[in-house]
């Protein structure tokens, strides 16, 4: 855990101080998913690997370096500070204030919540064997974490196409969007309900990790923070009135 715990915040450190050199703070956003990369494979040559961490361990190195991938080649193609952090430098201003505040609350408070959601891949990567040995878990954890990576997948890759012939004004409603506003975020929740689940036979501690990324998605970051950005438009607030916000469900009308 030491070892996990002073790769990460060595990391942060000097990333930080990358993102102040190019005044992009959005640059963490690409390196989140990679950080679970890492503790993963740190925490699988921790300990004797069997089947449980094979299988968790493959599909947490899968979704992290395909969600990195993607977040970066946005980030290439739109060349700017995301809005959220353009938004926080905007009110922060540029002097020590915000150089303090965005070390503490962009990085270090990411990199706490970062291992909350990390916890089900630390209880099976470190722990030598489960208080039961039936499978019925894994099973059902794998099939729950594999459909959410692969919709997870297809969603975005809905959103970049659309990206892709974007007019002002246009919004993505078709596809999985159809079905929900941010269908990237359902499946990615159920994802790590996934490995939540496989997690269990070690301990019910893992699955404070999905609860902890649902948490954060509907309430603190993620969705709260675009459903504010589209506010007021009117195309938004009617797709908004007859769309399920999270859990994909067919329109109202």
């Amino acid at each position: 855990m030491l070892q996990i715990i002073g790769t990460i915040f060595g990391f942060y450190c000097l990333f930080y101080i990358l993102s102040i050199r190019l005044r992009d703070n959005s640059l963490v956003d690409i390196l989140w998913w990679l950080w679970f990369v890492i503790i993963t494979i740190i925490s699988f040559f921790s300990s004797p690997q069997w089947m449980y961490q094979y299988i968790l361990s493959g599909l947490v190195i899968i979704w992290g370096f395909r969600l990195s991938s993607h977040i970066l080649l946005r980030k290439i193609q739109e060349k700017k500070e995301d809005p959220r952090y353009a938004l926080w430098r905007e009110n922060w201003g540029n002097g020590w204030y915000f150089f303090i505040r965005s070390f503490f609350q962009v990085y270090i408070l990411q990199m706490l919540l970062m291992f909350l959601v990390a916890l089900p891949i630390l209880v099976v990567n470190l722990t030598t064997f489960p208080w039961t040995f039936s499978n019925i878990w894994l099973i059902i954890g794998s099939i729950l974490a594999f459909i959410g990576l692969w919709i997870e997948l297809i969603s975005d890759r809905q959103l970049a196409w659309f990206r892709k012939i974007k007019q002002p004004g246009w919004l993505m409603t078709t596809g999985l969007y159809r079905y929900s506003r941010h269908p990237n975020y359902f499946w990615e929740s159920l994802f790590w309900l996934g490995i939540g689940v496989i997690s269990i036979p070690f301990s019910y501690f893992g699955l404070i990790g999905w609860v902890t990324i649902t948490f954060l998605l509907l309430f603190i970051s993620w969705i709260p923070l675009q459903e504010k950005r589209y506010s007021g438009r009117k195309e938004w607030e009617e797709y908004k009135s007859k769309t399920s916000i999270f859990i994909p469900w067919f329109p109202k009308g």
